[in-house]
């Protein structure tokens, strides 16, 4: 069951919606709790996030942990 979330009074899928769905398909929206959440559906979660992250360019990732670290260094100066 895909997830989504509720944004400025739009129901937004977190995740691609199955093929088989079609335009004008009834669907059964509930709330889910924090707390409702299975391990089945954290796998599913980090399986996409890596396949967004899986596109990343190499040069563009060298650039985060540079920023990331420099970030990281202020922080630890600035106390």
């Amino acid at each position: 069951m895909p997830i989504a979330v509720l944004q400025n009074g739009e129901i937004r899928p977190l995740e691609p919606l199955p093929a088989d769905w079609q335009e004008g398909k009834r669907l059964r929206i509930e709330s889910l709790d924090d707390d409702d959440v299975t391990a089945e559906q954290i796998d599913r979660d980090f399986a996409l996030l890596a396949n967004l992250c899986a596109d990343s360019d190499p040069a563009e990732e060298e650039q985060l942990q540079h920023v990331l670290q420099k970030a990281h260094e202020r922080a630890k100066h600035a106390n």
